[in-house]
């Protein structure tokens, strides 16, 4: 399929399904920035990607990390995701303190949730791709997830679970997913 594709998603767990199959084109390396509003459920869309990659319980449990700044979670096949968030940092010291380069210096998946928040090109000091991933709340308190992206990428999410909807059925819907892969 070519992306950018648009998702939409009408409960947490259609949110974690189509996260799990986002996973499936990641790679270690990798850099995802998540934007959206408080309680917009980018922390819901980070623990559908975790359950792809860890199978064991411990990690079942994901947590935003508004407090710790990080989350790691290490997953099968030596596969480590750090789990950022970035809604209390307030300038590019705090990022650089917050040991967000050195994950990126690394073969971690990097997540960051407020991601947008510093206004920083993270494309200039990537090693490999760099996805932004926006999800819509609506004005009813529905919710919806968008995904762009500059090349084809092979994703099946027309299951039970997640639906890939055209975009001029976006109503009444709980959230939107927009996935985007940018090139570095």
């Amino acid at each position: 399929m070519n992306l950018p594709f648009k998702y939409l998603s009408k409960f947490p767990s259609e949110t974690e399904q189509i996260s799990k199959e986002f996973a499936s084109i990641v790679f270690s390396g990798d850099f995802i920035l998540l934007k959206g509003r408080l309680g917009a459920g980018k922390t819901k869309f980070v623990s559908g990607f975790v359950k792809n990659f860890c199978n064991n319980t411990d990690n079942n449990i994901v947590t935003s990390p508004t407090f710790s700044l990080i989350n790691r979670y290490f997953c099968d096949e030596n596969i480590v995701i750090d789990h950022f968030d970035f809604y209390r940092l307030k300038n590019l010291y705090d990022l650089e303190n917050s040991g967000f380069f050195d994950s990126l210096a690394s073969d971690s998946i990097t997540i960051a949730e407020w991601g947008d928040k510093i206004d920083f090109d993270y494309r200039n000091i990537l090693k490999n791709y760099y996805f932004e991933v926006t999800i819509i709340t609506k004005e009813d308190g529905s919710k919806d997830i968008d995904n762009k992206n500059t090349e084809n990428i092979a994703m099946n999410i027309n299951n039970n679970n997640a639906v890939n909807l055209p975009e001029n059925s976006l109503k009444n819907l709980y959230r939107e997913i927009i996935i985007d892969k940018k090139y570095i």
